[in-house]
């Protein structure tokens, strides 16, 4: 009897338990789907739209960036948007998903390209740029024959879109040829294949050498290859890798290794860098104080004194370390306390001690670190 009561109690707890959780779930909703009558096309569009989440709450114009295949790549575009945003590697995007239906597909963005592309060019970048707040720029990306639509209309429409991101481009090896006639083409190209594919690695070899022979004026391009990628993986990698280079200048200047640091061409490069970075996004043409920290600290992982010493003399000493301080990053002055200790330079140590002190009198921690560089001085006089 009393087992039978504990049963049927263990059900009623169960039961509550599950109807709390049930009570607790909400719908997971990313973006809204938007249906497009298309003339173009004769046909009604799905097209999957993601806005930023503080879209709402602000009064910013924002990117666009168009995906082919929105069925497969949607979802990835929205969590990069995100991704990239919350490491400030990008600014936020607009992710426009463009559907297509199996095995309509492949007559859409094959022998009817010419009709998509003026379904793109003439009803929806246009339904997008009157519904929502977009700035003037303009981002593409296909895998497979949606990149031969992208390349095809790079070529047909070049201003259309900013930057044209092509992954597994094929087929594309007649279109290829059409690049013999063009001189000017006032856009960006990204393309990827994998050495597995056969003939999309045929085509993009064939663009890359094409591309690399002939100059053609205003174009800017990049060609990644995907050795650890199959055909069906190959879109993923190219998107986040087309638009961080896109936006390569976006993200705040930092170094973490030294040596490539130099063979950018060291401080000279970081000012460049910078400079490129207020053009193209409006920052500082100023390298910040993290960029600066970070320079250093190159130095200090690669436990290379005389670079650690130089930067930090180049980049103001004083100021830096002010900097730091007042930006509560006492902890980076206490790392070249500690790499000034190493490098037997204890009166330097000692004098960053002090500074810090000031700020943190009753810090044990310091204190204990004061009189350890104190003593290791006094022992270093000692033997010499």
């Amino acid at each position: 009897m009393k087992k039978r009561s504990f049963l049927i109690l263990f059900a009623l707890m169960f039961a509550k338990m599950n109807t709390n959780a049930q009570n607790n779930v909400t719908n997971n909703i990313v973006g809204a789907n938007h249906f497009i009558k298309s003339t173009v096309l004769n046909e009604e569009r799905l097209i999957q739209v993601y806005l930023p989440p503080n879209y709402n709450d602000s009064e910013e114009n924002y990117p666009v960036l168009y995906v082919l295949d929105g069925q497969r790549f949607f979802l990835y575009a929205v969590s990069l948007s995100q991704s990239f945003k919350q490491f400030q590697l990008t600014p936020e995007f607009i992710v426009v998903g463009i559907n297509t239906d199996y095995p309509k597909r492949f007559q859409q963005l094959g022998d009817g390209r010419d009709v998509f592309i003026e379904f793109l060019s003439t009803e929806l970048t246009p339904y997008i740029d009157s519904n929502f707040r977009t700035n003037d720029e303009k981002l593409f990306f296909g895998w497979e024959f949606g990149a031969s639509l992208v390349f095809n209309t790079m070529l047909s429409n070049p201003r259309l879109f900013d930057t044209h991101l092509m992954a597994s481009a094929y087929p594309i090896m007649e279109a290829i040829d059409k690049l013999n006639g063009v001189s000017t083409l006032p856009t960006n190209l990204y393309f990827s294949v994998s050495p597995d594919e056969y003939d999309g690695k045929h085509s993009a070899i064939k663009l890359d050498s094409l591309l690399s022979q002939k100059n053609i004026e205003g174009l800017k391009w990049t060609f990644l290859k995907l050795d650890a990628e199959k055909h069906r993986s190959t879109g993923y990698p190219t998107l986040y890798h087309g638009l961080r280079n896109y936006y390569k200048y976006y993200q705040e200047f930092e170094t973490n290794n030294l040596q490539k640091f130099i063979n950018a061409g060291g401080l000279d490069y970081a000012y460049r860098y910078v400079k490129k970075r207020a053009n193209r996004h409006g920052f500082s043409p100023e390298l910040s104080l993290w960029s600066k920290f970070t320079i250093i600290r190159s130095a200090m992982r690669a436990e290379d004194f005389y670079h650690f010493e130089t930067l930090l003399n180049a980049l103001d000493k004083e100021k830096i370390i002010d900097g730091l301080i007042s930006g509560n990053m006492e902890y980076a002055v206490s790392h070249f306390a500690a790499f000034y200790v190493r490098n037997n330079r204890f009166k330097e140590s000692i004098k960053l001690y002090d500074v810090l002190l000031k700020k943190h009198p009753n810090s044990e921690r310091l204190l204990n670190r004061k009189r350890d560089a104190i003593n290791a001085l006094d022992n270093h006089k000692s033997k010499n």
